[in-house]
C-alpha cells in the first residue's frame, strides 16, 4: 500500500497551467530522553516543523491554487520517488506527495 494523510498549514503554493504545488507544514513534538518536553523560550511544548511537497492535478489542482499561506488542509494522496541527473552530472533524488483528495479548512 502506498497511502498518505496529512493534516497541516499550506506555507507555500506555486500554480502552472493544471499543475499546482502545495508546501505543506505539519509539526510533531520534539522528544528529549523519550519524552514530550516545554521550550524555555515559548513557553509550550517543543515542536518540530517538517515540510512536505504536494503536487495536485487538473480540477484539483486549479482547486488548490486558490490556497494562501496559513490555510488548514488535509490532504490524501500517495508518495511518489524521483531521480534525475543534475547539470553536472550527479545523481539527485526527491520525494513529493502527488495528492488524490484535499480538503479545505
Amino acid at each position: 500500500m502506498n497511502n498518505v494523510n496529512l493534516a497541516g498549514r499550506v506555507a507555500k503554493t506555486e500554480a502552472r497551467n493544471n499543475v499546482t504545488t502545495l508546501i505543506v507544514a505539519t509539526d510533531r513534538v520534539k522528544l528529549r530522553e523519550g519524552k514530550t518536553y516545554i521550550d524555555e523560550e515559548t513557553g509550550y511544548t517543543a515542536k518540530e516543523t517538517e515540510f512536505h511537497k504536494v503536487t495536485c492535478f487538473n480540477g484539483l489542482g486549479k482547486a488548490a491554487a486558490t490556497r494562501n499561506p496559513g490555510d488548514v488542509v488535509a490532504i490524501a494522496g500517495r508518495i511518489h520517488y524521483s531521480r534525475w541527473e543534475d547539470r553536472d552530472g550527479n545523481t539527485r533524488y526527491g520525494c513529493e506527495i502527488i495528492a488524490d483528495k484535499i480538503d479545505f479548512f
